[in-house]
């Protein structure tokens, strides 16, 4: 079978979307007979409605989303349609590509999967929270009809299902939940799974990894002030910081600023893979997340995860199954206590772990993930 598959970006760019769209694509291959990359897909139209947006938010105050200017996907989507033409692929997998994919005029079957829909970016991202009235009935009415046009969602969380079915009236019926996987080359095996725990049980120092651009929305400053009441505690205890070099105010002992680390390179991965498997616990209280790929990641190493009641993380982190999930009532000091009790007890601390590593192995994979796309699709194609 020969997929086309669709994306803003090249594929062979690790970078776009955190690498998601590298690694599907990755996984895809590995899947199906032929998988062309549609990507790049962009228009020079854009700058009109970026120009729109500049002057609602002089008029307004208002943020216009250019990315949902019906003008901009009636021209991306005839873009697609030439591709279309010039490739002829059996099916085609759209990743994040709603709004584009709504005036699509071809006829061949087309799948989308995506980490959110608008009315979940509207009520989790502050950078969604000021939207100009017209850019939410675009998204919507962009995102409704690729909904109705394709012939499945594939969406990587529940919480993305209900929001498809609750807000744009998408039959359950054509909705398949398929975790998405981990975006990294090196992968520990199971025979080592139980050689790390070991060592970091071993360890008489607590170390807590935390990866993240966004150090604020992040919830970077949630992770130091439990690293501060560990150490209040009298726990040997680090705080390692990957992707920013945030400004700590009265900054603590064990404070490590790792900054950014490039998967592209060997080096980077190398220094990925070290952080990871020396971390104790991985900790991001985050305050906006959809997917939480880092939690993902987290899991492949067996790493017990600190996440927050947000987005899709409940999914990605199962509250004391494979780590915690911070609600609204807990403090630092609840989280430190939380990790100590943890760390104490040997026989709960290897079951956390292991049961991360579990999740990740049986459901949060890349392959799980392609080969049950494969299906959905052989099972569709066959019904035609």
């Amino acid at each position: 079978m020969k997929i086309g598959y669709i994306t803003k970006q090249h594929p062979s760019n690790r970078r776009a979307y955190s690498g998601t769209h590298y690694y599907m694509f990755k996984a895809l291959k590995q899947s199906f007979e032929e998988v062309v990359p549609f990507g790049p897909v962009d228009s020079n139209y854009k700058i009109i409605p970026k120009a729109k947006g500049r002057l609602l938010r002089m008029m307004t105050g208002k943020v216009y989303k250019y990315q949902y200017d019906i003008g901009l996907a009636k021209r991306m989507a005839a873009i697609i349609d030439q591709k279309i033409a010039e490739h002829q692929p059996d099916a085609l997998l759209a990743s994040l590509m709603n709004p584009e994919m709504a005036y699509v005029k071809s006829d061949v079957p087309f799948y989308l999967t995506s980490d959110a829909t608008s009315v979940l970016l509207n009520e989790v991202y502050g950078s969604h929270s000021n939207l100009h009235p017209l850019s939410v009935k675009e998204a919507m009415h962009l995102e409704r009809k690729a909904f109705d046009k394709a012939t499945k969602l594939i969406l990587p969380l529940q919480w993305l299902a209900d929001s498809a079915m609750k807000d744009y009236g998408v039959p359950s019926s054509k909705i398949e939940v398929i975790p998405y996987g981990a975006n990294l080359d090196t992968e520990i095996s199971e025979d080592e799974v139980e050689q790390i725990i070991k060592r970091r049980q071993e360890s008489s120092k607590i170390k807590l990894l935390f990866v993240g651009i966004r150090w604020e929305e992040k919830g970077g400053p949630f992770a130091v002030k439990v690293l501060r009441s560990l150490l209040e505690k009298g726990i040997d205890a680090e705080l390692y910081i990957v992707g920013c070099k945030p400004e700590i105010p009265n900054q603590p002992e064990g404070i490590k600023t790792i900054g950014f680390v490039d998967k592209e390179t060997e080096q980077g991965r190398t220094r990925l893979d070290q952080l990871y498997k020396e971390a104790t616990f991985f900790i991001m209280p985050t305050q906006a997340e959809c997917v939480g790929m880092s939690f993902i990641e987290a899991a492949s190493y067996a790493l017990p995860a600190i996440g927050s009641e947000t987005g899709g993380v409940p999914e990605a982190v199962v509250d004391n199954e494979t780590g915690l999930i911070c609600g609204p009532s807990h403090s630092p000091d609840d989280v430190a206590d939380w990790i100590i009790a943890v760390r104490k007890e040997e026989k709960r601390y290897t079951k956390l772990s292991q049961q991360a590593y579990d999740k990740y192995r049986h459901d949060m994979n890349w392959e799980n993930w392609s080969k049950r796309v494969r299906d959905v699709i052989d099972n569709e194609m066959g019904k035609g």
